[in-house]
């Protein structure tokens, strides 16, 4: 090898090593992207892609022709266009009005993003640590739970334990041996995905956008959750037959049409089994 192809091999793995470090360091921004919201995807669509940078299989699906699909106006389609195809045998003719397509891994499970505040950038484990702390509290405060320890197992997943009446439920509902403990709340190490100046409900700001790969919590506790997170729920298993994002009390479908396409939860709970029953148990 002459010198010239060994000087190119060195500066080829150094740059290898520096690009790995860059995507796995969880305090280094993993784009230097801006969010920017795209009017031809549905607001669904936006906060993955838009937070992410990619959308892994996802699909935005057309409104039908001249309908309405501004906030709230679903609540009075939904029944026709998703309970007609729960309830009426009409299946993925109706839901696919909705963008049930299933995505590839990460997208394939439960992903939280978060757009967290902050006076300046830097100092990410105090945006970590202040998440996590209000996880706790919203699980102590929206249901029958005292918070006992967290945990990190060996591949640095994080659990975070509760006890109390709704540990039981939750391991009811997922028909598993009830304990006095449960791991409420789990998820991935989180990593910081970027920096924006604008969150995909247009709050003006500057915001550590946080990605969660897996986050998991027990009875839709999610859904409770306040303006700054962005969950979304994938089409998995037996469970919600449509992909959504949740935030503030609202349903984000992947739905494109004029205005921001979302129902409720209350509408959500109605027409979707799965979300009634586990979110319907502590209400």
């Amino acid at each position: 090898m002459n010198a010239l192809n060994k000087k190119l091999l060195v500066l080829g793995m150094l740059t290898s090593m520096m690009i790995g470090c860059a995507s796995t360091d969880p305090y280094t921004a993993q784009s230097n992207d801006d969010f920017v919201y795209d009017s031809n995807m549905s607001f669904a669509m936006n906060v993955v892609d838009g937070s992410l940078g990619f959308h892994n299989g996802l699909r935005d699906t057309d409104a039908p022709k001249n309908s309405d699909t501004t906030p709230g106006a679903l609540d009075y389609a939904a029944d026709g266009i998703i309970g007609a195809a729960f309830g009426g045998g009409l299946g993925g003719g109706l839901l696919s009005m909705l963008g049930t397509n299933k995505a590839n891994e990460p997208l394939h499970t439960y992903y939280g993003i978060v757009y967290y505040p902050i006076d300046k950038k830097g100092n990410i484990q105090n945006v970590f640590d202040n998440i996590e702390n209000e996880l706790i509290e919203t699980a102590q405060s929206t249901r029958k739970l005292s918070f006992v320890a967290k945990s990190v197992d060996q591949s640095g997943n994080i659990g975070l334990t509760f006890k109390g009446e709704d540990c039981k439920t939750a391991k009811i509902l997922m028909g598993l041996k009830v304990k006095e403990t449960c791991d409420f709340i789990h998820y991935t190490p989180p990593k910081l995905l970027k920096y924006a100046t604008i969150t995909p409900s247009g709050e003006k700001g500057l915001f550590a956008v946080i990605g969660y790969e897996t986050f998991f919590t027990a009875t839709w506790l999610s859904l409770d959750l306040d303006e700054k997170y962005y969950v979304f729920s994938p089409v998995i298993r037996n469970r919600t037959q449509f992909p959504f994002v949740s935030n503030s009390q609202n349903i984000y479908l992947f739905l494109k049409g004029k205005g921001i396409s979302s129902i409720s939860i209350d509408k959500l709970t109605e027409i979707d089994p799965w979300v009634s029953k586990h979110y319907g148990a502590v209400q």
